[in-house]
Parts: structure tokens; sequence; C-alpha cells
């Protein structure tokens, strides 16, 4: 064996160990059994959310995150994000599409999160002198990293 065939070793003091009962099996238990994570109370899927609306909820307790354009309550699901929920706090009420994207592209967000829905982003039309910035949200100003929010 050379350098390039042993495994790698891993730093722990980054590791995030769950509590016991906040695995992605529980989270898939949670996801069968319950009624409303998602908080609709029975109210249809939104097909316009404003921006504004959405920033608002931006406490862990009352959490809505902008993914590829759908909106969640992510909330219910903190606990159990395998990376911790420190690393969610700061896309609260934001777009973390281009974050989500670049490290956890190939997950299904219907089979993940896909109940916790509650629409779609109200689309605001730019004006042409309105640039991107290259931030790291996705559909919209005022994304995860762009430093606007």
């Amino acid at each position: 064996m050379n350098d390039t065939t042993l495994p790698t070793k891993r730093n722990n003091k980054s590791a995030t160990t769950l509590r016991p009962g906040f695995g992605l099996h529980d989270w898939m238990n949670l996801l069968r059994h319950a009624k409303d994570l998602a908080q609709r109370r029975g109210k249809p899927i939104r097909r316009s959310i404003p921006l504004s609306e959405i920033q608002q909820h931006n406490k862990p307790y009352d959490g809505w995150m902008i993914l590829r354009g759908k909106v969640y309550n992510i909330s219910p699901y903190l606990a159990y994000h395998p990376g911790g929920q420190e690393i969610l706090n700061g896309c609260l009420g934001r777009d973390a599409t281009k974050l989500f994207d670049k490290y956890h592209s190939w997950v299904n967000l219907d089979g993940l999160i896909g109940p916790l829905l509650l629409g779609y982003v109200q689309i605001e039309k730019r004006h042409e002198d309105e640039t991107d910035g290259g931030g790291g949200g996705g559909y919209l100003k005022g994304k995860v990293g762009d430093g606007t929010m």
C-alpha cells in the first residue's frame, strides 16, 4: 500500500454527533407517521410566497428556507440534520439553494423534506441595473452568503 491508498484520517473536532433518536431512520419514521409537519393546518400549498414573508421566518422554532424555488418549513428537521442544527440556522429565512447544492446536490429533496413544503417563492421582477453578485443563494436577491441579509 502506498500513501494514496491508505484511508485518510478524520478530524473529529468538526464531527457532529446527533442525539439518540435523531438519526435519518428516525426522521424517515417521523415523516411516515406525522400528519402536518409543515404546520399548514389543512391549507393548500401556496403558489406565491413573497420573499419579505419568508425573511420573517428566521428562527429555529419558526424557520423557513428556500431550496430550488420552493419554500419549506425546515424547523421540524433541524434537530435531525447530520451536520448539526447550527449549520442550518444561518440559512433560515433565506434562499440556501447554492449552499445546499454545493454539499447535497445528490439528495432527493422531495423524499427528505417534501412534507415540509409550504409553497413556491414569488419571483420578484428585477431591474436591469441589479446584478446577482454571485452570492451563496440561488434564485433570489438576499441570499445566503452575499452579505445582503
